[in-house]
């Protein structure tokens, strides 16, 4: 199984969140199959030969392969570590310190991993293996199908999405989910903040909850694109535009418009402004 990675906003918003989260000079994806391992998507703060998207190895070379056969998640100097130090990756790219977690699809099946490597030593505690946990799973959310089958937008079997009939890219999703987390999610609709000061993990914990709750918001939104798509026969790009146009001419979210157009789909006595009421 290769890793099914779009290029999308919620990806490099938890890589740039890791990254902060671990000051290494690596943060990284790695694809897995049976025989591979391939550095899928890196964020490096400082040059490092040999780590580069696109390349791949033997995967029993990788750390991450010992990682998913029951070492330990974090290590601060690999080459004495027991579990770390027999793996050909260790010395090829002189590696230090590592840190890992898997990624799982919706059946539970290890995809990918989201690791930290150095060529130093750097510790890095439990509770902050617990917050890139989590950031793992906010990717584990967005590579698992958006909708169950049978609503408004379904994978389309060779990628991207379909909305009816129409196929599409990952375009209109990352512009859906960039909006959110750009502007549309407001300090009242976020999680609740604590009055008490955060610590960095606590603020990079608060960051993960709003990742999360962008991405629910986003799959209300694309639904009720889907509804607009096929009531107003136009596409799904121009469907999120209108969308969009409508809620900030009369001061709302576009998620809670979104939500009032997907009851409207079942329930037609739901009030919609008219340009977004089109044919039911």
């Amino acid at each position: 199984m290769t890793l099914p990675l779009p290029q999308h906003p919620a990806i490099d918003a938890v890589m740039s969140t890791a990254a902060s989260l671990l000051g290494m000079e690596i943060v990284f994806l790695g694809g897995l199959t049976e025989d591979t391992f391939t550095f899928e998507k890196v964020r490096a703060s400082a040059e490092w030969p040999g780590v580069e998207e696109g390349r791949s190895f033997d995967r029993t070379s990788s750390l991450c392969h010992r990682l998913l056969t029951g070492a330990a998640p974090h290590s601060a100097d690999t080459t004495t570590d027991p579990d770390y130090a027999l793996a050909p990756a260790t010395e090829q790219l002189g590696i230090k310190s590592y840190v890992g977690v898997p990624i799982r699809d919706h059946c539970g099946t290890v995809v990918a991993t989201l690791c930290g490597i150095d060529r130093s030593e750097v510790d890095v505690d439990p509770a902050t293996i617990e917050v890139l946990t989590q950031l793992a799973e906010v990717i584990a959310s967005h590579l698992g199908p958006l909708i169950n089958e049978g609503l408004v937008i379904r994978r389309a079997p060779e990628g991207g999405w379909a909305v009816g009939d129409h196929e599409t890219g990952d375009l209109t999703s990352a512009m859906v989910l960039a909006d959110l987390l750009a502007s549309d999610l407001s300090p009242g609709a976020r999680p609740a903040k604590s009055d008490a000061p955060l610590d960095e993990v606590g603020q990079l914990r608060m960051s993960v909850k709003q990742l999360e709750h962008a991405l629910a918001a986003r799959v209300v939104v694309e639904q009720a694109i889907g509804v607009l798509t096929e009531r107003q026969h136009s596409s799904p790009r121009a469907a999120f535009e209108r969308l969009r146009k409508v809620a900030r001419s009369r001061g709302r979210k576009v998620h809670d418009l979104a939500r009032e157009i997907v009851m409207s789909a079942t329930d037609p006595s739901v009030p919609l402004p008219p340009e977004l009421a089109g044919r039911r």
